[in-house]
């Protein structure tokens, strides 16, 4: 027997005399993936009694893939009817599809329902936003046509604007702290700086701020942050992937074709409260279109020299745009940068370098003289005042530029790196400068390796084929140290290994006293390539008290004779000197401080130093996990 038709079905149930349903398609609020089409969210059609406040049906609304929608509309009217509704059909339809209304006006021809289209469905929408704030435990995220006077045009415009922005990855040339000021037509209250993210290749976009006040409490993301500027708003545009996109704006994106870079770059604009989102106008989304098409194709030479002006279009017609680097221009003083929590310890060497230059050019002969004299001249002054004494050589005089460099914050420290390098191309401090700055771990390379070679020219094969004792104290060699060990971890992070334990093995032959901590970054590289003996080595070589050695001499001593007596015995020992080391190599998000006798920072930094090698080890934190339970609290 054949099953009736949903216009039959219908055709038998008793109509409910001034009724009227509102009916659309819609994304369901979750996500699902599949290989070949990727994130998407599934297609649904939602019925509405408007009387009654009734959605549905609650069960079948899905419109399965490659069924037409007009298929779907019929089949969950039916079933909204039967099931829902408790057996009656409406006096009056409507939805919003223009061509779905007039296929619903020829299919139900004769069972006395009026169809009408309208634009909008203000009551479905209403009981729309309900369903999902019920699914989603809160309110769903505002869109961008919630914002005054925006429309899909203006939209268009921001979107390609992000989109050239993303694609000229200006985070390759700015950091996080180079604060942007912007002379411009704006909106009133708009922010009048900016920061980019990317640098740190994990959030993408730009901060806005207020005031340089604003960026400096921003940056510190403290209390005074928290009270004086997050109370106020903070307008970002950062850029995610769809699934984390606000559901109404991944629908206008689907919807409407909207451009965007990458599956990863999905422009949100939005302003943060402490407990609020607020979406963008119609001037401000222009103001932000405008801010990133200048930035989009700002160059290096723009930034060198700290203003530069573009003139862009946006939606609301050409807009001329002036940037400016503050910091770069007007350079806060070390005292100030100290103040904001900005300070480089290497910029202390350069006191070294002045006592070393006053001493050479008095002559003095006799010891207690000499004294007298570094206290008269140097004891009680601030950092700069006592500057005074010039350099000798073109070495001294670029090196000087990076003390500079070390003192300063953002993009200036990258203009001093080069032109210390116009002064001498044996400053090696200047490409660890330059490696520093940049977000290209092949760039960082090739300039540690050039810092290298600096180094090696500027000290002399004689220093590293017979190093002094204790040689870290020569000043004149720390750069070399630097760029070597920075040459070392980036190849760690290029997979080059074998080259990245040469090197800091190569550190601590040169710098025995290890005052760069190599020992830490060598020791799980050790253990997790299979050199179980150097690394025995090295912690013999290094015998202190800190608490991840233990951890170490456990860890070796499972590889070699598994679950025995001796690396249990180790172990244990080791959990009852530092169990908070345990708990975060086992997963722990956070640590008591308190039974520490740490802080948090500190008790992760050691566990993070082994985590590798423990990860590396077939079975360590199985059995890490089992002596933990021995031990007990």
């Amino acid at each position: 027997m054949n099953q009736a038709s949903p216009i039959d079905q219908l055709a038998l149930l008793p109509q409910d005399a001034g009724s009227v349903w509102q009916g659309g398609t819609t994304r369901l609020p979750i996500w699902a993936e599949e290989p070949e089409r990727g994130p998407f969210r599934p297609l649904a059609f939602l019925w509405l009694n408007v009387q009654e406040g009734t959605f549905g049906p609650v069960k079948g609304n899905i419109v399965p893939d490659g069924e037409s929608v007009r298929h779907a509309m019929l089949d969950t009217l039916v079933r909204f009817a039967t099931d829902d509704m408790g057996g009656c059909r409406p006096q009056r339809l409507e939805v919003s599809d223009k061509d779905l209304a007039g296929y619903l006006s020829d299919a139900l021809h004769g069972l006395k329902i009026e169809v009408v289209h309208r634009a909008r469905l203000v009551m479905w929408e209403s009981e729309l936003r309900s369903l999902w704030k019920t699914i989603l435990g809160r309110d769903p995220l505002a869109g961008y046509l919630d914002g005054k006077d925006v429309t899909i045009e203006r939209l268009r415009a921001f979107a390609d604007a992000a989109q050239a922005f993303h694609r000229g990855n200006p985070w390759r040339l700015l950091g996080n702290d180079d604060l942007i000021k912007l002379d411009c037509p704006r909106p009133s209250r708009a922010p009048r700086y900016v920061v980019v993210m990317g640098a740190a290749g994990t959030e993408f976009g730009l901060n806005f701020c207020q005031s340089e006040d604003d960026f400096w409490r921003y940056r510190s993301a403290d209390d005074t942050f928290a009270e004086t500027v997050l109370e106020n708003g903070v307008w970002s545009v950062s850029f995610s992937h769809i699934v984390e996109f606000p559901l109404a704006d991944a629908d206008l994106w689907e919807d409407y074709a909207l451009p965007v870079d990458d599956d990863e770059a999905y422009p949100l604009a939005a302003r943060y409260f402490p407990s609020r989102v607020r979406r963008p106008s119609a001037a401000m989304l222009a103001y932000f279109e405008a801010v990133l098409r200048a930035l989009a194709t700002t160059e290096d030479e723009d930034l060198a020299r700290g203003r530069w002006t573009r003139r862009v279009a946006s939606y609301d017609g050409d807009m001329q745009v002036t940037l400016s680097l503050p910091f770069l221009l007007d350079p806060p003083s070390p005292q100030e940068l100290a103040r904001h929590g900005f300070f480089d310890r290497r910029s202390t060497e350069s006191l070294s370098v002045q006592i070393r230059r006053f001493v050479a050019e008095k002559g003095f002969t006799e010891l207690d003289e000499i004294n007298e004299a570094l206290r008269k001249e140097f004891v009680g002054r601030v950092r700069g005042e006592t500057d005074k004494y010039p350099p000798q050589t073109p070495l001294e005089e670029a090196q000087d530029l990076c003390y500079q460099a070390f003192d300063s914050v953002g993009y200036r420290r990258s203009v001093l790196a080069r032109r210390a390098l116009e002064i001498s191309k044996d400053c090696a401090d200047a490409y660890v400068l330059l490696a520093e700055a940049s977000v290209s771990l092949q760039e960082q390379d090739h300039l540690y390796a050039a810092g290298v070679d600096a180094g090696r020219r500027a000290l002399g094969d004689a220093f590293f084929a017979e190093p002094p004792e204790h040689a870290w104290g020569r000043v004149d060699a720390r750069p070399a140290l630097r760029a070597m060990l920075g040459l070392a971890y980036v190849r760690t992070q290029l997979d080059q290994v074998d080259e990245a334990i040469a090197g800091y093995q190569d550190l601590l032959r040169i710098n025995p006293d290890d005052n760069q901590g190599v020992r830490y970054l060598l020791l799980p590289l050790l253990i997790a390539g299979g050199q179980d003996d150097d690394a025995k080595g090295l912690i013999a070589q290094y015998a202190d008290e800190e608490p991840l050695w233990p951890y170490a001499r456990a860890l070796l001593a499972f590889r070699k004779e598994g679950d025995t007596t001796g690396p249990r015995r180790t172990i244990r020992k080791a959990i009852r000197q530092a169990p908070y080391i345990a708990e975060v190599l086992l997963g722990a998000d956070e640590i008591d401080d308190m039974a520490t006798g740490l802080g948090e920072e500190d008790a992760f930094f050691f566990a993070d130093i082994l985590q590798s090698a423990w990860e590396a080890s077939e079975g360590a934190l199985d059995w890490l996990a089992s002596q933990w339970d021995a031990v007990g609290p």
